[in-house]
């Protein structure tokens, strides 16, 4: 239709922009059933190559895991094996170090049994109780080294100072407690010293000193004892325990890990290097047709939505140029365009205007 002044048209020009509109509205409506058509398939070719994609992932993993399965299999067996063998190896090596610390201390062990025996055989001739061999008995009456004097102290501050304070300061005791207390230990200690002084310290002398001496070189035996096994056990120095075996067996074993790492690496390429190719080709053409097919479907629609939007573009312009600027934009509208038909039909106007102001009279 060309472009002129549609207010002085008639009843077929009227008509003429009624088709126009319809066929407008129908192009519209058909526009969005391709653009929701494009998304679907757009949405569908996605979903599709996805699952392609998660297809390969999957089918990939499994194939690799399965030949990291075997390998580590073996290298696990391989591990537990090393750790037996080391435990037995420790096994081995402690009851060689226990046999050397034997080995090397007998002589000092022998001679302490040596020196007890005599002891107990001097005291036993003599009739003294093997009390009168005791740290406590030495410590009180011929202390010597630092424990012994350390353990008097001890005896006299427990007896003179901590339970005499204590009687003291708790309330429940009587005060004529604490006095006798003090009175009857003093007196105790007194007598018994005594006693114990005359009776077997100076009947005895000779041979309680002797057997303090003893006891003396018994302790001096037992440190030795102790350094020697102490050096045994830092002595880094395994040759003498027959420990090859156990050693050549470890050895063996990370040889074998060492080859059993080589050949899964070694299979791992040569699957990255053909048979992953191969996976990713057998999928492909699994989906090729599908994928195929759904794309040429989108470009198909894609291409049918950018014509038909280009000519729905192109209506809307001329709709908005010849008939909208003319019957404003509320006449742009199949039933009042319509309802302006019949008021012409029944020949109360002849033209678009006057129909415009009949039906403008009427509403």
């Amino acid at each position: 239709m060309a472009e002129q002044n549609i207010l002085n048209g008639n009843q077929k020009q009227l008509e003429q922009i009624i088709g126009d509109i319809k066929e407008h509205n129908v192009k519209k409506d058909r526009l969005e059933k391709l653009a929701e058509s494009v998304k679907d398939i757009s949405k569908e070719l996605d979903n599709a190559r996805k699952e392609k994609q998660n297809e390969m992932d999957s089918k990939i993993k499994a194939s690799t895991d399965a030949i990291c399965d075997g390998y580590d299999k073996s290298i696990n067996a391989d591990k537990d094996k090393i750790k037996a063998v080391s435990a037995a190896r420790d096994k081995a090596k402690m009851a060689g170090v226990k046999e050397r610390i034997n080995a090397e201390t007998a002589s000092l062990r022998a001679q302490n049994e040596d020196l007890a025996d005599q002891i107990n055989e001097a005291f036993i001739h003599e009739n003294i109780s093997k009390v009168f061999n005791s740290q406590l008995f030495i410590s009180v009456f011929n202390p010597k080294k630092l424990l012994d004097y350390v353990i008097d102290i001890a005896i006299i501050l427990i007896l003179y100072v901590a339970v005499p304070v204590a009687l003291f300061l708790l309330p429940m005791i009587p005060q004529w407690i604490l006095l006798v207390y003090c009175m009857v230990i003093t007196l105790v200690s007194i007598v018994v010293i005594k006693c114990i002084f005359r009776k077997v310290v100076l009947k005895h002398a000779e041979t309680i000193m002797a057997a303090q001496n003893t006891r003396i070189q018994i302790t001096d035996n037992k440190k030795r004892i102790k350094k020697i096994e102490k050096n045994i056990r830092k002595d880094k120095n395994e040759d003498m325990y027959g420990l090859e075996s156990f050693d050549s067996d470890i050895n063996a074993l990370h040889d074998d890990i060492a080859r059993i790492e080589e050949e899964k690496s070694s299979a791992l390429e040569e699957f990255e290097k053909n048979t992953k190719a191969d996976i990713i080709s057998e999928i492909n053409e699994r989906y090729a047709d599908k994928i195929t097919n759904m794309e040429n479907e989108l470009n198909k629609k894609e291409k049918e939505y950018d014509e038909l939007d280009d000519l729905v573009k192109k209506q809307r312009i001329y709709i908005s140029s010849n008939y909208e600027a003319y019957l404003g934009k509320e006449f742009i509208n199949v039933d009042k365009l319509s309802e302006l038909n019949s008021i012409m039909k029944s020949d109360s106007a002849d033209t678009i205007a006057q129909a415009l102001a009949v039906y403008n009279n009427r509403h």
